[in-house]
């Protein structure tokens, strides 16, 4: 029975990938199939020890997924609390300080008491309230840690791409901040990792993207085209958006101008019409923002330094929590009530 499921997960997995990996589903589908694949193989080393002990591949495999369920357990613990401090100070900032917008620091705060304090306290092994609520409430912060796996192995998903020439017409680079009049380290690895998607695919020209911040000399987007012409780029084949603010403008203002820009041959009737820049981190929330806006496109991130790179992924989550929160209450109610009608049927 475990095979067909993880057979039909498989399937399922497959056909997003196919139709649309823009979606944090493909990550959950991933993890999914592996835990059925790692769930199969356990079942048949205890049904038929002597078969499991001759297939080497199934050692691998199994010692795989051991390997990942123990940085998942690891992570429940030391990345979710982060996850919601920072979720709940980008609400904070953004949409100013208010008690809805303090909900995730409280989750968080939570998560700190029940984790620590409370098995201090009460006994959690015993049948019981104490052990009803220990238990709801891991339920509930596992559900976000198989979230925050999800939405970064949809990240790495859509990262990986075999063909260098896609045929790709427009190569949107994403701002990052300015040095002065120059871009910072950052903005420079996405313009140049934007200069090799250009130059892969001849024909490209090259969208920078990038409004003019309070404490910037001028528009990102000049800076960025400034550097892309001094490393060889011809003025030209350059598109200057320099009106954007944020993620959500940098994909919308682009897509106008590209829609200008193509005519009589408009882009966007293929996926791979359209290539986003940025950082790796990144490329995930750029996407679906661009899939919210109805934007065909395909996503390259450039390379950042890896201890920047974990704090920004735990940003670019709680940036995905904040903007899908709706549905992540329609799931705690789902998961509640479920979870209420299994105590109901064991008392």
């Amino acid at each position: 029975m475990i095979f067909w499921i993880f057979l039909a997960s498989a399937f399922a997995w497959l056909i997003v990938m196919l139709t649309e990996r823009r979606t944090v589903l493909s990550g959950f589908l991933l993890l999914l199939t592996g835990f059925l694949l790692g769930s199969f193989i356990i079942s048949e080393a205890v049904r038929r020890p002597e078969w499991f002990s001759e297939h080497l591949l199934f050692h691998i495999l199994l010692d795989i997924e051991l390997i990942f369920l123990s940085v998942l357990l690891i992570a429940y613990p030391l990345v979710l609390i982060p996850v919601f401090l920072i979720g709940g100070l980008v609400i904070m900032k953004k949409e100013g300080v208010r008690f809805r917008n303090g909900l995730s620091i409280g989750l968080a705060a939570l998560l700190i008491l029940f984790e620590t304090i409370y098995p201090m306290v009460f006994d959690v092994t015993a049948p019981g309230l104490p052990m009803w609520i220990y238990w709801y409430m891991t339920i509930i912060s596992m559900y976000f840690v198989i979230q925050l796996a999800s939405f970064w192995l949809s990240d790495v998903l859509n990262l990986i791409h075999i063909k260098k020439n896609k045929g790709i017409r427009y190569v949107v680079v994403l701002g990052a901040g300015l040095s002065g009049e120059k871009p910072t380290p950052l903005l420079r690895s996405r313009i140049d990792r934007g200069i090799e998607v250009y130059r892969n695919n001849p024909g490209a020209k090259l969208v920078m993207s990038g409004g003019q911040g309070k404490d910037e000399l001028l528009p990102e987007s000049y800076a960025m085209a400034d550097y892309a012409v001094s490393v060889g780029v011809p003025d030209e084949d350059i598109i200057r958006e320099a009106g954007s603010k944020n993620t959500d403008e940098n994909i919308r203002f682009s897509y106008e101008m590209i829609k200008e820009d193509s005519g009589d041959e408009p882009a966007g009737k293929r996926v791979s019409d359209i290539a986003v820049v940025t950082s790796s981190y990144h490329v995930m929330r750029a996407l679906l923002i661009a899939r919210r806006q109805h934007v065909k496109c395909i996503g390259y991130g450039a390379r950042t330094k890896l201890y920047f790179s974990l704090n920004a992924m735990l940003r670019e989550y709680a940036g995905y929590f904040r903007d899908t929160r709706i549905t992540r209450i329609v799931h705690i109610l789902i998961v509640t009530i479920l979870y209420v009608m299994f105590i109901i049927s064991r008392t």
